[in-house]
């Protein structure tokens, strides 16, 4: 019996081990920058610029005949950073700011209008973001 018990043991151990998978958090309490490249309606694909996040993006969104790479698609919240007095694509797209990355999306707003339309050719990459005023 003895011999049988540490064979059994070892492949039952071996099935613990490969059934484990790491359970990685996609949320973010960190701020991560960002830049938009293109935006319809509230759909927009924005672009990663601090090295330590871009493993939460992914490479090669064509625009224009550039590729960008560390980008993501994300569905732009109502509600706006009080540094900003404009929506992301209405002149201030070039200036970078600050979103958290969230499991869900936050509450919508009843006043917001959105579309259903979505940037064509958006990365597959989807994260749900609020807006971060400050970066600690």
């Amino acid at each position: 019996m003895k011999k049988s018990f540490s064979p059994l043991l070892i492949v039952c151990s071996l099935v613990f081990i490969v059934a484990c998978e790491k359970n990685e958090t996609t949320q973010s309490k960190d701020c991560v920058p960002v830049k938009i490249l293109d935006v319809v309606c509230n759909s927009a694909v924005l672009q990663i610029t601090d090295p330590a996040y871009y493993h939460l993006g992914v490479n090669g969104y064509e625009k224009n005949g550039i590729t960008y790479d560390h980008v993501f698609t994300t569905i732009l919240p109502c509600k706006l950073p009080s540094n900003n007095n404009s929506r992301p694509n209405m002149g201030v797209a070039d200036k970078p700011f600050y979103v958290q990355i969230l499991d869900q999306p936050e509450a919508s707003d009843p006043n917001c209008g959105s579309c259903a339309a979505i940037v064509s050719n958006a990365p597959n990459k989807l994260w749900y973001v609020s807006f971060s005023e400050k970066c600690n």
